[in-house]
């Protein structure tokens, strides 16, 4: 009876250590750091060449389509600063919803030496959509 208690505890063990290795190493390889543009610029050697996540809005007038190739540059702008990172979105359709001054969320390798962002993931969202909640939750529950 002592025997069987011990192997089961000694299995429940080595599967719960398992288990903890498992999704330590998947949030370690699934976690991406956040910039602004500027936190991005102000540490860029230290981010070279690193996967990374940064949000800001598409700088005005820096957008072009190439609608033949599939490849859209544009730079992010700091909300708060003029600060802009450089980004390359290629071999993807372009959002819908992707407007200079619009707010977007890109994610990708950071080239430090172009000050250049090659994009793997492209979000973007409609700021009016967003505001209008935001105002008509606020006008409620100041009521």
């Amino acid at each position: 009876m002592k025997q069987r208690r011990l192997k089961i505890i000694a299995a429940s063990t080595i599967l719960l250590v398992a288990m903890v290795f498992l999704v330590l190493a998947m949030t370690t390889k699934t976690s991406v750091l956040h910039f602004t543009p500027a936190e991005l610029v102000a540490n860029a050697e230290v981010n070279d060449q690193q996967n990374l996540q940064v949000d800001g809005v598409i700088a005005e007038g820096s957008s072009t389509w190439d609608a033949a190739n599939f490849k859209l540059t544009f730079a992010v702008q700091d909300r708060e600063s003029n600060e802009t990172v450089n980004v390359i979105y290629e071999n993807r359709l372009k959002p819908d919803n992707f407007s200079d001054g619009g707010s977007v969320f890109v994610e990708g390798k950071y080239d430090a030496t172009n000050n250049m962002i090659v994009a793997t993931k492209l979000t973007t969202k409609c700021a009016s959509k967003y505001e209008g909640a935001e105002s008509t939750s606020s006008e409620k529950s100041s009521s």
